[in-house]
């Protein structure tokens, strides 16, 4: 089980905070349907995985920091790494929305706005300035329209 963990977090997809995007979504759609059970049990379940999904992140990058950079500065898996913008953006909102807590949140969008600066700067820098560029059908895929949402 060690061993799969290890393999997890060494071919971790950057795109997994999705996960929190969209369950922050559907919590927050809930809340206002007046369906507050499910999106308390929606926004703590969210917690929890934000706070994995970071420290499995910060494990990547310090026990497979080549393999962070190298997805980082792809074209096709660079752009994922903006769901982490996003979901950090949607659970500030939870906090708000759900919890009525706005320090939480304040911390939240910090943290969202700085890693939404490195992000931008970093992916686009690299997939802008790397030689041997794919082409244009191959290099833009889907996951480019999450910058914008991260935005």
């Amino acid at each position: 089980m060690i061993e799969s963990i290890k393999e997890g977090v060494k071919h971790l997809f950057p795109g997994y905070f999705a996960l929190v995007m969209a369950t922050g979504i559907v919590s927050i759609a809930c809340f206002l349907l007046e369906m507050k059970t499910i999106a308390w049990w929606l926004f703590h379940l969210n917690v929890v995985a934000y706070v994995i999904l970071w420290l499995l992140t910060l494990a990547r990058i310090s026990r497979h920091r080549a393999l962070f950079f190298a997805d980082l500065t792809s074209h096709a898996k660079g752009p994922g790494y903006f769901t982490i913008v996003a979901g950090t953006g949607v659970l500030g909102s939870q906090f708000v929305i759900i919890a009525g807590d706005h320090t939480t949140a304040l911390w939240l969008w910090v943290v969202c706005v700085v890693t939404w600066i490195v992000l931008v700067y970093a992916i686009f820098s690299a997939t802008m300035l790397c030689e041997g560029k794919p082409d244009l059908a191959k290099g833009i895929n889907g996951a480019w329209l999450i910058a914008v949402v991260a935005t």
